[in-house]
């Protein structure tokens, strides 16, 4: 977490800008009570008296699509993360979370809503998230202004409850954006502790496309930094210093079979030797353990994991698991990784520049359809394989797919005609896997066309970095459909992955558009139809034997 210091000064500088920008010419229509600081201060105790007492605290989270959860599996919510850390670090009382999340609405819908979906609730604790919308919807800033001061203002004046301004991302590539220096400007003037998510996000493991990449919303891993910062405000507030810290080991495994363990590290934060308690969650199942720390040491524990073996070994699948510390009283740890499993194949090896006679390729069938199951005519419509081959110099894709009816898509939108689609991860160790595309993450698409108008068609989802500029595309109509070849220089890869790279994150997906040049049916040969949001669920490319059975775990 931030340290206070820390934070104060980001704060300062935050509202220091705004003030040189005329960002925020306009006054406040609301005016902060006398005293709201120290009220502040004395709400802050209230509540954690109540945690330390092990009552129960009733926590109302008010929002809009983001509090609802949308992008999330529901559970991994920031909201509900930090409730059940909450809960775990003080077991005594009870924590209630209440949410009310609302898709679409801005800070003047929130007004309209406030005393039926808070004052109504009677909440301990507010955490109070809105504004992306009013961006969103193009509402003058001004207006933001004054409804997010009432709203703030409200909550101050409507309710006893300690109050939490969590800062919405910002869908706009500079972070001193006028929305967002806004937002923090009018939560400093309203003396309310802030949970700042859009720098939280810019700061972590950002998506490089920004927090809703083509309309999406952002997952629970992004929903694990909002819930860190939103940790980190109360943590402030209270005066409260964490005792205890944790987190997974993290990283992609090549494994012989799918042993389900993890890795982790219970650190104490204190000056003294701790006696500490952790939870693994995963699946609905909950293993409790405990250790002993010296002081500032790190104790690193392998734990198993709840879960059977999927029945569909060919595909990828994850799993959330969560881990939570406490000890010594006050604030703990808390972790949210996602494990992946995923089949691992090696690349032909074939050192003399030519293709092997007989390489080994990979079917996309009935098992790789993602979208269009009911409108899949059989083999004839849409199928294909591939083959992976290891050049001396570069990695070739060769895509071979059978479909009956051609329609040429355009570079605006390959996936809504037929076409190619070929996922790769690049990205170091400690990066592979991470569910939020950065740079050397790769998702290209390959337009099938005759070669007698020219060189195939294809692109980049997302600009490509200069070394990888010599990729080298091919693509031709067959008796059965058409067949696809992509180069990719090996130097690329050693530039991102080093010279003794293993392995790398890999899918190939074809699109069949039958009808006026809209898709109707995708296959994926092991992830899902978001590998363009998600690249989790990539499999593993390797060059070299690879232990029989073998499967690719990222916990990330």
């Amino acid at each position: 977490m931030t340290s206070r210091p820390a934070r104060r000064v980001a704060s300062l500088l935050a509202c220091a800008a705004v003030a040189v920008a005329g960002a925020t010419a306009c006054l406040a229509q609301e005016q902060v009570p006398p005293g709201a600081a120290l009220e502040t201060q004395a709400r802050a105790g209230r509540v954690l008296e109540h945690l330390q007492a092990g009552e129960t605290v009733r926590v109302v989270a008010f929002g809009d699509s983001l509090t609802a959860g949308w992008g999330t599996d529901g559970v991994n919510v920031y909201h509900r993360i930090v409730a059940d850390a909450l809960q775990y670090w003080y077991h005594g009382g009870t924590i209630e979370l209440i949410a009310h999340g609302h898709p679409g609405e801005t800070t003047g819908d929130a007004l309209r809503r406030f005393d039926a979906d808070v004052v109504a609730e009677s909440p301990h604790l507010l955490l109070v998230q809105f504004g992306g919308n009013d961006m969103g919807w193009g509402r003058p800033v001004r207006a933001f202004r004054r409804d997010l001061s009432a709203l703030l203002m409200r909550a101050l004046r409507d309710t006893s409850a300690l109050v939490i301004a969590c800062l919405p991302p910002i869908s706009d590539p500079y972070p001193a954006n006028l929305w967002s220096e806004t937002a923090r400007a009018v939560a400093a003037e309203s003396a309310i502790p802030v949970a700042d998510l859009d720098r939280a996000i810019r700061e972590g493991d950002a998506d490089c496309r920004g927090p809703f990449p083509y309309g999406s919303h952002p997952g629970g891993f992004t929903h694990v930094i909002m819930a860190r910062e939103v940790l980190c405000a109360l943590q402030d507030a209270m005066g409260v210093a964490p005792t205890v810290a944790c987190s997974f080991v993290t990283g992609p495994h090549l494994r012989p079979g799918p042993a389900f363990e993890v890795q982790a590290d219970i650190r104490g934060l204190t000056g003294a030797a701790i006696d500490c308690d952790f939870r693994l969650e995963c699946e609905g199942a909950a293993i409790d353990d405990a250790a002993h720390i010296e002081p500032g040491q790190a104790t690193r524990v392998a734990l198993p994991l709840p879960i059977a073996p999927q029945p569909d070994a060919e595909r990828s699948w994850g799993v959330p698991v969560r881990l939570l510390a406490r000890g010594g009283g006050g604030f703990g740890g808390v972790d949210v990784c996602w494990l992946v499993t995923a089949p691992a194949i090696a690349a032909d090896s074939a050192a003399d520049g030519g293709e092997p006679a007989a390489p080994t390729w990979h079917d996309l069938g009935a098992d790789a359809l993602t979208i269009g199951r009911h409108a899949w005519l059989g083999p004839a419509d849409l199928s294909g394989r591939f083959a992976v081959v290891a050049l001396p110099d570069r990695l070739r894709f060769i895509v071979e797919v059978t479909d009956d009816s051609l329609a040429v898509a355009t570079l605006d939108d390959p996936s809504q005609g037929d076409s190619v689609e070929l996922y790769l991860d690049l990205r170091p160790d400690a990066d592979q896997g991470k569910p939020v595309y950065m740079p050397g993450v790769l998702a290209l698409q390959v337009i099938p066309t005759d070669p007698a108008q020219g060189p195939a068609p294809w692109r980049s989802m997302d600009p490509l970095p200069d070394d990888l500029l010599g990729i080298a595309v091919e693509c031709a109509p067959t008796a059965t459909g058409y067949a696809a070849r992509i180069d990719l220089p090996l130097a690329a890869i050693t530039e991102l992955r080093g010279e003794a790279w293993q392995g790398l994150g890999f899918d190939v997906g074809v699109n069949d558009a039958d009808f006026g040049g809209i898709r109707t049916v995708q296959m994926m040969w092991t992830g899902t139809g978001d590998n363009y949001l998600n690249p989790a669920y990539l499999a593993g490319l390797y060059v070299g034997e690879l232990p029989a059975g073998a499967v690719r775990q990222t916990l990330q």
